[in-house]
């Protein structure tokens, strides 16, 4: 396997390690012929999950505010859970039922995982 931090792998490096964790490695060659692996760094990715106090974060819709709005991950949607599809998607309908007076109600978040069979299951898991 290739003996460095991943930070300071090629992107070829980073296949081939791949490769052999996976078993992959007959193939190894037809992949770095044809496959393009390309690093990336993204430090701060986790940012969103760090602890964070009211305020952090804007609202969708500012107080006060009848034209402007902030939508994605870094928007406070209230209840819901960072780095998926569906709050970047419900902080856009939240922002446009506000301004736009929108008919209808904006779908509530989902509270399945205070379901008691949900964390019956959880605990199972944890425990297995």
């Amino acid at each position: 396997h290739v003996n460095k931090k991943m930070e300071d792998c090629t992107g070829e490096e980073i296949l081939a390690e791949l490769c052999h964790h996976l078993g992959y490695t007959d193939r190894l060659e037809e992949l770095r012929e044809t496959a393009t692996c390309i690093p990336c760094m993204m430090p701060f990715i986790t940012s969103q999950f760090m602890p964070r106090t009211p305020g952090d974060r804007p609202e969708v819709v500012p107080a006060g505010s009848n034209n402007l709005a902030f939508l994605g991950q870094f928007a406070e949607v209230p209840d819901d859970v960072v780095f998926t599809v569906e709050y970047s998607v419900r902080s856009a309908l939240m922002a446009v039922h506000e301004l736009f007076d929108a008919e209808g109600d904006v779908p509530p978040v989902s509270t399945h995982q205070y379901e008691p069979d949900v964390l019956l299951d959880t605990v199972r898991a944890a425990f297995r």
